[in-house]
């Protein structure tokens, strides 16, 4: 009777439940990207370095819904888009954040180069192969079984995922956001805690804007790092039918439930900058008193 029960849930999760999770981020995430394109592209925006490394910020759903398992090479290739698309996603983010922590600095500072304009397409470039070598590890240790395609079966697989997705990127994310909080810190310090107006002003309003989505990526990178590890280290103890289909479910909620990094970009930036608002609503009514 447990067995039967678990297994029911088990299939009305699947065939149910993650469907509509995933036709709600699909669409959540396409609202987002145009969102972002659309207020990104306004003029006070678009030569704006941040705003260049959240536009580039893109959607991968649909990747991840075709059919891979037809061949080993299209395998290959699920495994490697699966571990290099949210990679460049958070080194993006990781971009941002540098250019956030870069207008915190001196003038006089080497940080201070990264701000300017022609940095952006090297800096992107450089992220692009920075993903690419870190995601080598998964077409070649994934399952090389077409029909088991997603399903990896070695240890160091899982560990190296947990290791670059889960623990690397947030620590360099978080070192960057804490040395400019420092920064701001030191500049009210310096001008005896008065807030500076204008381009002083917009610029912190981003760093609020992106301090948060950092917060919300680490909290749906720390569920999936705690599920990965606990699914990595029990898969391989023998455990009941019970046991097993709860860490199926575990995990395969949450690798579906992760991606919502990828939609929360625009809804985040509303609830957080009041540019990026101003800015929204004011591209809104320009296209609608045309």
């Amino acid at each position: 009777m447990q067995r039967s029960i678990s297994y029911n849930t088990y299939s009305f999760l699947l065939t149910e439940i993650l469907p509509n999770i995933m036709l709600i981020c699909f669409i959540l995430g396409f609202i987002g990207f145009i969102g972002n394109i659309f207020t990104f592209l306004q003029p006070n925006l678009r030569w704006n370095n941040c705003c260049i490394y959240m536009l580039f910020i893109f959607k991968q759903y649909i990747l991840f819904k075709l059919p891979w398992n037809l061949s080993f090479n299209l395998c290959k290739l699920y495994y490697f888009l699966y571990s290099f698309l949210p990679q460049l996603f958070i080194n993006l983010l990781l971009l941002s954040i540098i250019d956030r922590y870069a207008c915190t600095r001196a003038l006089t500072s080497w940080a201070h180069r990264l701000n300017k304009l022609k940095m952006v397409p090297r800096l992107i470039l450089m992220m692009i192969f920075i993903s690419g070598i870190f995601s080598i590890y998964s077409p070649i240790l994934g399952n090389s079984e077409p029909l088991l395609c997603g399903y990896h079966e070695q240890n160091i697989y899982g560990i190296l995922s947990i290791f670059f997705n889960g623990i690397l990127q947030p620590i360099v994310i978080l070192i960057f956001v804490l040395l400019t909080y420092r920064n701001i810190r030191q500049s009210r310090q310096r001008v005896g805690g008065m807030v500076k107006s204008g381009v002083n002003r917009f610029r912190n309003q981003f760093i609020v804007m992106i301090i948060t989505q950092v917060l919300i990526t680490a909290i749906f990178s720390l569920q999936w790092m705690i599920v990965q590890t606990y699914v990595l280290f029990n898969a391989s103890i023998e455990t009941s039918f019970d046991d097993l289909l709860m860490m199926v479910i575990l995990f395969t909620f949450s690798n579906n439930i992760y991606p919502f990094n990828n939609v929360k970009s625009f809804y985040f930036s509303i609830l957080t900058s009041k540019s990026y608002r101003q800015t929204f609503v004011k591209g809104l009514k320009k296209i609608f008193s045309r």
